[in-house]
C-alpha cells in the first residue's frame, strides 16, 4: 500500500439458483507484496475515498500527495478505524464452499413442499514559491493537512521536498499533466507532537468531495513501483446504480463454480493467486475482475455478517443499508501499462456475482464440474452411497440438474425473500462448524439459499454441516 499511499496513490438450471453448502474459507494470500486497499462511496456526485495505511517506518518519512479535482473543507476529511477495511475485506473475499449430498437431499424436500416460490498551526513552513498557493490548512487526528494549488510542477516539486516531501523528481512531467488538468493537490503527514513514542499507527484517511469524474488517482504511484501493484477496491453505491466496473482497462475472467482440490494445487491461497495471474498475464499490463458484487445488506454463502449500518456510515454511505449495494473489485497493472488512472462507472443493474470455488468431492461429480475438466464422464454420485433416489419415483434428480459455469463470479439476478424469522441481515439463523484451511481462519456461515427476479416469492433455508473430507479422486478428474 505504501507506494500508492505515499503518492497517491453449478449450480441449478432454471430462473432459480440455488447456493448451498458450507462455507470453508476464502484465499488471505496478497497476490503481490504491493497491495493497496482503498474503501470508495458514490452516491450521485459526491465520492468518498478512504485510505489504507500500512506504512512501515518513521513517522518523520511519511507523506501523502494525492490530485483531487476540487477544494475540500475540514469536515470533509477525517480518519477511520483500521479495522473497516478487515471487515470489508472478510465480507467479499473470494470463497470456498464445500457439499454434502446431504445439502441437496433438503434442497429437495423444500422443492417437494416448502417453497413459498482545522487548525491553523499544523507545522507547515509559512512561504511558498511564487506559484504555489496553501489553499488550505488542517489538522486532523494524527496528521497536518494542506491543499495545494499550482501553475508550474517544478515549483510544487520544489515546494514538496522544501516542506519535507522529499518528492521525487521524476514525478515533474505527471504533476504537470494534472496541473493542466485542473487539479489540486491533498498533501499530509504526521504531526509528530500527535503521536506517541509506543503503540502508534497510522489511521486510515478519509476525504469527500463533489466531481461528476468518478477516478482512481494511481499514477503518481507508479513512480516507485516494485514491478507490479495491485489495488482492492470496496465501493458502495446505491442499489439502483448497481455494481463498478472499470472502463479504461481491460477486464479479466478466471474460471470459477468448479470443483477443485486445493490441496492437490498447493493451497486456496496458491490455486487462486496462480489463477488471477495467468489471466492477467494473457493481458498487456494491465486487468481488473470482479472478486463480489452484492446487496450489502445479504450474501450467500456468508463468511461473516454483512457490513452493518454504522460500518456504511462510518465508510461514507449516506442512506440505508437495504438500499446499498457493494463491488469488490481487484485491478493489477505495470508501471508501464497504468497510463492513465483509473476511470469507474456504475452498471445500472444489481446482478449477485462472486468468485467461488467448491471444494472437491466425487460424488458431487454429477452436479458441479471440476476446474480445468468440466463434467467428468462416468461422474460419481450421491445416490451410489445411499442407494436411495432422491429424486423420488421418477428418478429425476433434485434441483433440476447442474449449472456451473465459468467467468469471474456466479451471477444471478437481484433477490427478495419473504420467509419468517429472518435475521437483521436478511437470512434465517444458520449455525454451522467450518475448518481452518489454507493459513486462513475461516468465520462461521453457510447453508442454501434461493435467488431469483425481483419479482419471485422465495424462501431461504440454511443447512447444518461439516467440512467434507476427500475422499478417493476419480482418475477422470485428476
Amino acid at each position: 500500500m505504501r507506494t500508492l499511499i505515499a503518492t497517491v496513490l453449478g449450480l441449478w438450471a432454471g430462473p432459480a439458483a440455488a447456493f448451498c453448502g458450507t462455507y470453508v474459507g476464502s484465499p488471505g494470500v496478497e497476490l503481490t507484496n504491493q497491495t493497496s486497499q482503498v474503501i470508495i462511496s458514490r452516491q450521485d456526485s459526491r465520492t468518498t475515498l478512504t485510505l489504507a495505511n500500512d506504512y512501515q517506518g518513521e513517522a518523520t518519512d511519511f507523506a501523502m500527495l494525492i490530485p483531487v479535482p476540487v477544494m475540500m473543507e475540514r469536515e470533509d476529511i477525517r480518519t477511520v478505524r483500521p479495522e473497516l477495511f478487515q471487515r470489508f475485506d472478510d465480507y467479499s473475499a473470494p470463497r470456498l464452499v464445500t457439499y454434502e449430498c446431504e445439502d441437496f437431499y433438503w434442497e429437495d424436500d423444500m422443492a417437494a413442499g416448502e417453497m413459498d416460490g482545522g487548525g491553523d498551526d499544523g507545522g507547515w513552513e509559512p512561504e511558498a514559491p511564487s506559484s504555489v498557493v496553501v489553499e488550505a490548512e488542517y489538522a486532523v487526528g494524527i496528521y497536518d493537512i494542506v491543499i495545494l494549488s499550482s501553475t508550474d510542477s517544478s515549483d510544487l516539486i520544489d515546494w514538496l521536498t522544501d516542506n519535507g516531501y522529499g518528492a521525487n523528481p521524476q514525478a515533474e512531467e505527471m504533476l504537470g499533466e494534472y496541473i493542466d488538468d485542473g487539479q489540486l493537490f491533498f498533501a499530509a503527514k504526521v504531526n509528530l507532537d500527535e503521536v506517541s513514542e509506543e503503540g502508534s499507527y497510522l489511521e486510515p484517511i478519509q476525504f469527500s468531495y463533489e466531481s461528476d469524474a468518478f477516478a482512481l488517482p494511481v499514477r503518481l504511484g507508479t513512480l516507485n513501483s516494485p514491478g507490479e501493484q495491485d489495488v482492492v477496491m470496496y465501493i458502495l453505491t446505491d442499489e439502483d446504480d448497481g455494481k463498478v466496473g472499470i472502463s479504461n482497462y481491460p477486464m479479466i475472467e478466471i474460471e470459477d463454480e468448479c470443483m477443485v482440490d486445493v490441496y492437490a494445487e498447493g493451497g486456496v491461497d496458491n490455486y487462486y493467486g496462480t489463477k488471477f495471474a495467468d489471466a492477467w498475464g494473457e493481458e498487456d499490463g494491465a486487468g481488473w475482475m470482479v472478486e463480489y458484487a452484492w446487496s450489502t445488506s445479504s450474501c450467500d454463502p456468508c463468511p461473516t455478517e454483512p457490513p452493518s449500518q454504522d460500518e456504511l456510515e462510518e465508510a461514507g454511505y449516506d442512506g440505508e443499508r437495504w438500499n446499498s449495494y457493494f463491488t469488490r473489485l481487484r485491478i493489477r497493472y505495470t508501471p508501464e501499462a497504468a497510463t492513465q488512472d483509473i476511470m469507474l462507472y456504475t452498471a445500472g443493474y444489481a446482478a449477485n456475482e462472486q468468485v467461488r470455488f467448491i471444494l472437491y468431492n466425487e460424488q458431487m461429480e454429477d452436479r458441479h464440474p471440476v476446474c480445468g475438466i468440466g463434467m467428468v464422464e462416468e461422474p460419481g454420485t450421491c445416490d451410489d452411497e445411499t442407494g436411495s433416489d432422491p429424486g423420488g419415483e421418477t428418478g429425476e434428480e433434485p434441483g433440476g440438474g447442474n449449472g456451473g459455469g465459468s467467468g469471474s463470479g456466479a451471477e444471478n439476478s437481484g433477490d427478495e425473500d419473504n420467509g419468517e424469522e429472518l435475521n437483521d441481515w436478511g437470512r434465517e439463523e444458520s449455525s454451522v462448524e467450518v475448518t481452518e484451511l489454507g493459513g486462513v481462519e475461516s468465520s462461521d456461515g453457510g447453508g442454501c439459499s434461493h435467488t431469483g427476479s425481483r419479482s419471485s416469492s422465495l424462501s431461504w433455508t440454511f443447512i447444518l454441516g461439516l467440512m467434507a473430507l476427500f475422499g478417493r479422486r476419480r482418475q477422470s478428474a485428476g
